[in-house]
């Protein structure tokens, strides 16, 4: 069964103090620094639009704004070329550039702070055929926003999470556990299941379901950011992953461990909290929405 994946990070919301520049004198706290803050390069792929698309993020524990610089590069005799570059000035973020496509060897190359630099694995693209759109297969990404559909929405019961408060239904606090688990691994804190990120996400699995479309961007235009402020939780740092197709709570948490995007949003050290949605209509449709208030 194909499956496709989708994460987004929330940037330029982020409050959180930052540490003064650093100088010569301080390049072993750099570089414990840089081997806190994971920069991350994904594979260029054909999009839908048949276009180049490359990701770059920045992920985990770091500190202040910096410019993250994503590249396109072509493997060619001599100097690789650039075919398309784009920057932006985040704390963490995921970032994407697209270009033009011709059949070559290709590769993504992402630029941060403390001369970190690193390249993806080359890619040989021998056709710009679009890819296909999402069909109703596994793939994970979160939700927010207290509107959907009126009676073709779908709903679910919430049952008691554990700890004695009523937030999510049994598969959803499966999927905070099994992501609990990973962030444990890695050294992370516990997520909260919070109720208002709950609303946030199953709204958005529940309006994707309605709609018959999967994106982090709802039917009426509303990003994954939008829909938790309106969701009533305020935030300095959010992040979501969704999916569509995963039959189970363990599958789809692994499928999100298995791509790099994904794995870097549930291994953000920085988040608190965490709302899951899951609509089995149409899907299953599966939504984590991710914040530090």
């Amino acid at each position: 069964m194909k499956t496709s994946l989708r994460a987004l990070f929330c940037a330029g919301v982020l409050l959180a103090a930052t540490l003064p520049a650093i100088g010569s004198a301080s390049a072993a706290s750099a570089q414990a620094q840089a081997a806190r803050c994971r920069i991350i390069a994904s594979k260029p792929a054909v999009n839908q639009l048949g276009q180049l698309s490359a990701v770059g993020s920045r992920s985990g524990n770091c500190f202040g704004k910096t410019r993250v610089r994503v590249r396109i590069k072509e493997a060619v005799a001599g100097p690789d070329t650039t075919l398309k570059s784009g920057s932006k000035v985040v704390r963490t973020a995921k970032l994407r550039v697209r270009a033009a496509c011709e059949p070559g060897v290709y590769y993504t190359q992402v630029t941060g702070r403390f001369g970190q630099v690193v390249n993806s694995r080359k890619v040989r693209i021998t056709t710009c055929t679009p890819a296909p759109a999402p069909t109703p297969s596994p793939s994970p990404s979160p939700s927010a926003s207290p509107s959907t559909s009126p009676s073709a929405t779908p709903t679910a019961t919430p049952t008691p999470a554990p700890g004695g408060t009523t937030v999510g239904t049994a598969v959803e606090n499966e999927v905070v556990r099994l992501t609990n688990a990973e962030r444990a691994k890695a050294g992370c804190g516990a997520l909260t299941h919070d109720a208002k990120l709950r609303t946030a996400a199953f709204n958005h699995s529940a309006d994707m379901s309605a709609k018959n479309y999967f994106s982090h961007d709802s039917a009426d235009g509303r990003k994954f950011s939008d829909r938790i402020k309106q969701a009533g939780f305020s935030f300095r740092a959010a992040g979501e992953n969704i999916a569509k197709g995963y039959q189970t709570a363990a599958q789809v948490v692994q499928g999100w461990m298995d791509s790099p995007g994904h794995k870097a949003n549930i291994l953000n050290c920085t988040y608190t909290h965490i709302g899951v949605g899951h609509v089995a209509a149409g899907g299953p449709y599966w939504t984590q929405d991710f914040a530090k208030p």
